[in-house]
């Protein structure tokens, strides 16, 4: 009797082990639970981009030029009186770069044709701005290397284009850091340490038609 109780244990412990054989049993679809026979949605999310067409390669060309560059009034001879002449410099235009600009004479093409300047090419001088006057400093030659009228077409050259400019309302000269007296636009001289003005000089300035 007790040995067939012992088989009768074997065999229910038997039928609890894992299986021996690595087969995968299949089971029919109505055999599975309802959760795993039910179908699995996907969701999908789309984004909308708006691209912003950037400005066309000219305008910005335009804008670059706009910002990068001012025009500047420059006063050169015409047969003893003075002519006022626009050129486009980089901006912004500096005391140095304005003087520059003036003493490399006038414009090339029609806008030049006629005009002369009656400053040397080889003109050094100091330029310092303070309360709206522009103090010029220069050497000895800059006037004694001239004739009478162009020194006085020299220093309208300069006045006139410097008054132009913003924050400059009149014009002091010295030479070698000592004040002189300059020509006035009348012929008359201004006091060594007087300072000129746009109006000293109006008077020898010519309108160029067309």
């Amino acid at each position: 009797m007790k040995r067939s109780v012992f088989t009768v244990l074997l065999l229910v412990v038997s039928s609890c082990g894992v299986p021996s054989t690595g087969n995968v049993i299949g089971l029919a679809e109505s055999e599975l639970p309802p959760e795993l026979s039910e179908q699995t949605t996907t969701t999908t999310t789309s984004t909308t981009t708006t691209v912003v067409a950037d400005e066309a390669p000219q305008d910005r060309t335009a804008s670059l030029t706009e910002v990068l560059s001012e025009p500047v009034e420059l006063y050169y001879i015409s047969a003893n009186r003075l002519v006022v002449t626009t050129l486009t410099i980089a901006s912004p235009a500096t005391t140095s770069q304005v003087l520059a600009a003036l003493i490399s004479g006038p414009p090339s093409g029609d806008n030049g044709v006629g005009l002369r300047s009656a400053l040397p090419v080889e003109l050094n001088a100091e330029i310092q701005i303070s309360k709206g006057i522009a103090q010029i400093d220069t050497s000895s030659q800059f006037l004694s290397d001239l004739s009478p009228i162009d020194q006085r077409l020299a220093i309208a050259q300069i006045v006139l284009t410097f008054t132009r400019r913003p924050g400059v309302g009149q014009v002091i000269f010295t030479v070698d850091g000592q004040s002189v007296a300059v020509p006035r636009g009348r012929g008359d001289l201004a006091k060594p340490g007087t300072a000129v003005s746009f109006d000293d000089y109006s008077s020898l300035i010519v309108t160029v038609a067309g």
